[in-house]
């Protein structure tokens, strides 16, 4: 992301589109004043090998006239969040760029780039049912429409016609100079051919996209005869299970479950008798975060999983922190499960653990979050302690993400998951969509709000949240393919403990 203030525009990076190069070309043009977010080192060194500015002015940053803003930019920051921190002067007055790409084409980038992390991910037809998402994180940057929107799209198949385009002399003979994050694409086959492999992919593209389609003149690579008309989801299953961090909306997953599903739908038994049969004990949770799948962890999931009757859903946020996908994965309830991995609005969702005191009282860690001091973590806990409750609720968000890259990866080709967020799923197209991942095609029936946050929204505490977590620029997906590199698995004891 930049702000370059010589030529009065405002770059807002969305992803697998170039930007990185557009963005280092761009920095040429910066003055001592200009806002540059951080690259990777290796494109920082390019940039300072060119002779160009880096990353400057990007926290707490001081304006021209001498103004300036407490917060954080970074390198794919929302429009809606760079608005908040913009002065309103700046922001009306400059000219807001970014880049747009034919979806269809943008799928298969991304799904080379998770695939240089781990080459064993799954296929392109499964990768794309399951991770749908990333078609909606460059709208979210930069919006299509509304009064946030871009001034200008550069189309990235058009982007020397566009660049030239700005008006700015010499910036597309400096870009044409500059590639970065290239031949990441190791298959020879074009993205028709690799449609054609999978065309079930085209059909979730279109209909996650249709305002980028609409609006570019994008079209499917696949001709209308060679597309199936026949739904890409799998058949009903019989049991549902969440892989969920808690506080995201799972106690509204089993209302809505049990209501538009022909099923029984639980969130959470806690009955007395419920623990150690139905519900983790404190001693398998902490079991399993130590040394993985042994003795007594899987004694209760064969107790468990033994005791359910199918149809059977439950939104229990526990389960997945002890053995849930491990242990199915290895019972013969593998291919009649689907795993629903429900996320919410990461600040939200941190903000609320720390409204309710969650990791203040060892106990409750125990029986149903995570500690930082299991042995058999993914994210190293050490320097978001320093933090006290704030750093402690933000590591658990992080860990959270970090195990459901891990779990997609490892176990993709045994488990059948469906990807939601909680903002989605609660209005009827998303909920429509998602009932669809489950195999009914029917109007949703959505269910009042259950167990909301009656504490009153704190935008200060949220902007602190949503700042520090900014500048740990997250990778979950790098975490867990670098943790499954190093031969490490949840479900045996790390060779080491666990910084």
């Amino acid at each position: 992301m930049i702000i370059c203030h010589p030529q009065k525009m405002i770059f807002l990076k969305t992803k697998q589109v170039g930007g990185t190069s557009f963005e280092i070309a761009l920095s040429k043009f910066c003055g001592p004043d200009c806002v540059i977010t951080p690259i990777s080192t290796d494109d920082e060194e390019t940039r300072a090998a060119l002779g160009f500015r880096g990353s400057q002015n990007f926290a707490n940053t001081t304006w021209p006239d001498g103004t300036q803003t407490q917060g954080h930019f970074n390198n794919h920051i929302s429009a809606k969040n760079a608005h908040a921190l913009i002065p309103a002067e700046i922001w009306n007055n400059y000219k807001i760029v970014s880049i747009v790409r034919d979806p269809f084409d943008a799928m298969v980038s991304q799904f080379y780039w998770i695939k240089r992390l781990h080459p064993n991910e799954m296929d392109f037809g499964k990768f794309t049912y399951i991770h749908r998402r990333y078609l909606m994180e460059n709208n979210d940057i930069a919006p299509l429409d509304g009064p946030l929107s871009p001034d200008v799209f550069l189309r990235y198949e058009h982007l020397e016609e566009d660049i030239t385009a700005l008006g700015i002399d010499g910036l597309l003979e400096t870009f044409k100079d500059i590639k970065c994050k290239s031949n990441l694409r190791a298959s020879k086959s074009s993205t028709k051919e690799i449609y054609q492999q999978f065309p079930d992919a085209a059909d979730i593209v279109a209909r996650q996209c249709p305002d980028e389609i609409a609006k570019f003149g994008y079209a499917s690579p696949l001709p209308p005869k060679a597309r199936f008309t026949s739904s890409e989801t799998p058949n009903k299953t019989d049991f549902i299970f969440t892989l969920s961090a808690g506080r995201s909306g799972t106690s509204w997953m089993s209302k809505f479950l049990g209501e538009n599903l022909d099923t029984r739908s639980v969130h959470e038994p806690l009955g007395l008798d419920d623990f150690g049969t139905q519900m983790p004990e404190i001693s398998t949770m902490r079991t399993f975060n130590d040394v993985g799948m042994e003795r007594s962890v899987r004694d209760f999931w064969n107790r468990k999983l033994s005791s359910l009757n199918a149809p059977y859903a439950e939104s229990n946020h526990t389960l997945g922190k002890c053995g849930l996908i491990e242990a199915l994965a290895e019972s013969d309830m593998a291919d009649r499960t689907t795993i629903v991995v429900l996320r919410r609005d990461l600040v939200k969702q941190c903000v609320s653990y720390i409204n309710r005191n969650d990791f203040s009282n060892i106990g409750l860690v125990w029986q149903f979050y995570l500690s930082p001091q299991y042995r058999n973590n993914i994210v190293k806990g050490t320097p978001f302690m320093q933090l006290g409750p704030v750093g402690y609720a933000i590591w658990y968000c992080f860990e959270m993400e970090a195990r459901y890259a891990y779990y997609l990866m490892k176990y993709a080709d045994r488990l059948n998951f469906v990807e939601v967020k909680l903002e989605e799923i609660t209005k009827p197209d998303g909920a429509r969509e998602f009932l669809r991942s489950l195999g009914q095609d029917s109007d949703p029936i959505l269910p009042e709000k259950a167990n909301a946050n009656k504490i009153q929204s704190q935008p200060a505490l949220e902007e602190e949240v949503r700042t520090f977590m900014d500048r740990q620029e997250f990778d979950a997906y790098a975490l867990a393919a670098g943790y499954l590199k190093a031969e490490r698995d949840l479900s045996k004891p790390p060779f080491v403990f666990a910084a």
